[in-house]
């Protein structure tokens, strides 16, 4: 298979992200240290300015790995540097990936004009990052031919934290794209599009958790329902250029913000808890906009990448280096799409290329493939040498709100310049001030659905309304609606009835209907008869009176107040507020393992006495089948607890007989719970009650 047809539609399922690291940056940079010889260790430790090197490797590699994250270290190792190296670092930092490829590295310096190979040399010489080599490689002994000589693509370069977080963005200096100019019919993007599309995603997988495999590939089935929903894969209102591959984008950009995560001990993605909104809504478009530039099996143009492909794709690393050429030019100066293609390919002729192995633009009829593999060709008006950068930035870029867009006046060439929020996550700008909102923008229905006009919505309003209303449809208006699942998850989320129907009314042009406030507050009150414990301490007193002791001496300052669910029984949901001095226990018991022997049969052989101190609170319900309690003996049993005893009668058992208990079920109950055989009086008693013979008819003749 050739590196074009990896990006062009097929039925094999698309792997949504791939981490080339799994562990934390700094244990994978220590790592990497780990896989040079002994010389070149003492080499960088020297260079950091450190004496006496450990003899071990091993020390050497942990030696400079904790130099570097020391104050101020990995600055002044910076300092000495050019412009070359100081750029390579700032990609790390600009993309916060902590690893990259050394194809993808070089091609990005290439397209900045820079000369890869002794930009990078000089920072793996200083300890700045570290080289990887192939997984069956040798120990890295030359640098120059760890770099060149290896398969680029099977290289990762790693960078410590400290050096990253040092990193400052530096704007090439190899001349500048030419301005345009004067434009007319400037767009700029709301920059909403991909927040409510990822809102949507978190709603999805809250309501049935996606399966992948050891791969991170996505089964089938939940594959092609994410891919038939039209609010995640539907098409954009607002559109320059299509997102291929859309839904599979979205679930790639929500694990990479910290929406969905994978479960630790298990195959599922699932979604985070609703408090993620309220932390991370007002920077959600920053965090956004770093993760598309950090994707890397994702193509502008030909979508995400199938299962199984093993080229690394190259226009993913252009990414920054366009913004940064953007950024060259003044916040009011523009930038024509073919003088930016032109001034691209006068420093790397092949900066858009498909991949590493395939040195040829990608073609330009492939422009789009949507979610069920459907192709839109189109021959872009300047050639297809603009496509990629066409694709790059009037698509995801636009969308994302980095950019502006415009036509030239004198020849209706497209034209961008950077935006405020684009040169915000470049490190180049404040944060952009928020859009001029207004407070009425919601319409309720009384058939439960709510059209939001988007000139009102804000990140922060997605959030909120993402908790308890679900996305319906999205376009120039968007259309949410009312469920009794999504009213579900916000009251799990903490929210109350009354906070969304506030959240509602504030933002509502009109009051809201009736019969809205009643279906909310009906739903509410079918949710809260049942409450669910993931945990909970449950403590059995002997009485009543007891429990209503123990609730009168517990402490006031407990988070959670413990509740009373019988006569003798109480339910703490943090068993740390327990306050034990004040209570003396009978016995604890752990519902994870089997029932214990907890009932003596006195030797009349049809009665049980129960001890409290290995009992359960299953054992009454049990016992309930087939005994009657006898009053209690205050005089029997210890001191305040007094001893409880039952008797079985043919009453009882005729009772449990009537339930459906049998003798070989309460056979093997008497060998649970009492450690012994069925007594023999019982037994009789249960083959008496359960007699099916008519009674003997007797007469005399006469």
């Amino acid at each position: 298979m050739s590196d074009a047809e990896d990006l062009s539609p097929s039925d094999q399922t698309p792997v949504i992200d791939r981490a080339p690291v799994a562990d934390p940056p700094r244990i994978a940079y220590q790592a990497a240290l780990g896989r040079y010889e002994g010389f070149r260790l003492v080499e960088i430790y020297g260079a950091l300015g450190l004496a006496d090197p450990p003899p071990r490797p091993q020390a050497l590699a942990g030696a400079i790995a904790e130099r570097l994250g020391e104050p101020r270290v990995a600055e002044r190792a910076l300092a000495g540097l050019g412009m070359g190296p100081r750029m390579a670092l700032s990609l790390f930092g600009l993309t916060e990936s902590a690893s990259w490829p050394t194809s993808g590295l070089s091609h990005a310096l290439a397209c900045l004009g820079v000369d890869p190979m002794p930009a990078i040399r000089s920072l793996v010489e200083r300890g700045l990052l570290a080289v990887w080599p192939e997984a069956d490689g040798p120990p890295v002994s030359d640098f120059g031919r760890a770099l060149a000589e290896a398969e680029p693509d099977l290289v990762e370069l790693r960078a410590h934290p400290s050096a990253m977080a040092a990193a400052r963005t530096v704007l090439p200096e190899a001349g500048r794209p030419a301005v345009a100019g004067p434009v007319r019919q400037v767009r700029e993007a709301d920059g909403l599009e991909p927040i409510v599309r990822l809102a949507a995603v978190w709603q999805r997988v809250d309501e049935a958790p996606l399966r992948q495999t050891q791969q991170g590939v996505l089964y089938k089935r939940d594959r092609d329902r994410l891919e038939d929903d039209p609010v995640l894969a539907g098409p954009i209102a607002d559109v320059l250029e299509p997102l291929p591959d859309m839904a599979a984008l979205w679930i790639a950009l929500a694990r990479g913000v910290g929406l969905l995560e994978a479960e630790p001990e298990g195959d599922r993605i699932v979604a985070v808890r609703p408090d993620f909104w309220a932390e991370n809504a007002f920077h959600l478009p920053q965090m956004i906009a770093t993760r598309w530039l950090a994707l890397r099996t994702w193509h502008e143009q030909g979508g995400m990448q199938q299962d199984g492909a093993t080229v690394e794709l190259a226009l993913p690393f252009v990414r920054p280096a366009i913004l940064l050429w953007l950024a060259t030019r003044g916040e009011d100066e523009w930038v024509a799409l073919d003088d930016l293609a032109a001034h691209l390919r006068g420093l790397a002729p092949d900066w858009g290329r498909a991949t590493f192995r395939e040195p040829s633009a990608i073609p330009a009829s492939p422009r789009a493939r949507f979610s069920r593999g459907k192709v839109e060709s189109r021959t872009p008006p300047n050639g297809p040498d603009t496509a990629p950068l066409e694709a790059l930035l009037l698509g995801a870029a636009y969308q994302l709100g980095l950019i502006r867009v415009a036509e030239d006046v004198s020849g209706g060439r497209r034209v961008v310049q950077l935006s405020g929020l684009g040169r915000y996550i470049l490190a180049l700008g404040p944060p952009p001030s928020p859009r001029p909102t207004f407070e009425h923008f919601l319409f309720v229905q009384p058939n439960f659905e709510i059209i939001a006009y988007r000139q009102g919505l804000t990140p922060a309003l997605i959030g909120q309304f993402s908790r308890f209303a679900r996305w319906s449809q999205v376009g120039a208006a968007l259309e949410l609606k009312l469920t009794p699942d999504s009213v579900y998850r916000g009251l799990e989320g903490g929210l109350t009835t009354q906070a969304m129907l506030d959240r509602l009314a504030r933002h509502s042009s009109r009051p809201l209907p009736a019969g809205v406030a009643e279906a909310l507050r009906t739903w509410a009150g079918r949710r809260d008869r049942v409450t669910y414990h993931s945990s909970a301490t449950l403590i059995e007193f002997a009485t009543h009176t007891e429990l209503e002791q123990a609730l009168a001496q517990w402490p006031a300052t407990g988070r959670v107040a413990p509740v009373p669910i019988s006569d003798r029984l109480l339910l703490v949901e943090d068993e740390s507020s327990i306050p034990f001095q004040r209570f003396r226990l009978a016995g604890s018991r752990d519902y994870r393992r089997a029932p214990a022997a907890c009932l003596e049969i006195e030797p009349d052989g049809v009665t049980l006495a129960l001890d409290l101190g290995r009992s359960d609170l299953l054992i009454d319900a049990e016992l309930a089948r087939f005994a009657d309690e006898l009053p209690l003996e205050p005089a029997s049993g210890m001191p305040g607890n007094p001893l409880r005893r039952f008797r079985i009668s043919s009453a009882s058992l005729a009772r449990a007989i009537e339930d459906g208990l049998s003798l070989a079920d309460l056979s093997h109950w008497f060998v649970k719970r009492t450690g012994a055989e069925i007594p023999p009086a019982i037994r009789l008693l249960f083959l008496a009650s359960s007699s099916r013979v008519p009674p003997l008819a007797t007469r005399r003749p006469i």
